[in-house]
């Protein structure tokens, strides 16, 4: 079962900060160290200047990767890139209180050999950018963000 818990969230990418200028504009309590310009490169989208929409959905089991892939497909909604992830959390620092945010970008091979995405959540009352495992199942409690662009 799918619900969609949030309204949308507009976000405007493509500005030209690097990937460093992004993260320290999102003011995390904490950052995955290997959020950088060397793995994840800001580049200019495609539709520099049009907003794009995030859509939050929800389920209320367990699902895979794959699972909340085809539910978005279902609703016409497209993957983010992992830029998404960055301008959406300076725009909506305040989304990720509570519940994560999972981006399921086209996952980078991280220092562990992990299929990563990046992820936003709270921890202790702060707010992290990290990194979780592209191939693990998640729990209900965790969002995933895809995207409509706007017309």
């Amino acid at each position: 079962m799918i619900h969609r818990p949030d309204p949308v969230y507009p976000i405007a990418p493509g500005d030209g900060r690097s990937t460093e200028e992004l993260v320290a504009a999102g003011r995390y309590g904490y950052a995955h160290s290997c959020v950088t310009s060397e793995n994840f490169p800001a580049r200019r989208i495609a539709a520099v200047g049009r907003p794009r929409e995030v859509v939050l959905l929800a389920f209320a089991r367990e699902v895979t990767s794959d699972e909340a892939i085809r539910e978005a497909t279902r609703h016409a909604l497209a993957r983010p890139v992992y830029e998404d992830a960055l301008y959406f959390g300076i725009a909506h620092p305040d989304v990720q209180r509570g519940r994560p945010v999972v981006f399921l970008h086209d996952p980078w091979f991280g220092i562990s050999g992990r299929r990563d995405v990046l992820c936003l959540w709270e921890n202790a009352g702060r707010r992290e950018l990290g990194l979780e495992g592209f191939d693990e199942l998640w729990s209900p409690s965790h969002r995933f963000a895809f995207v409509r662009a706007l017309s």
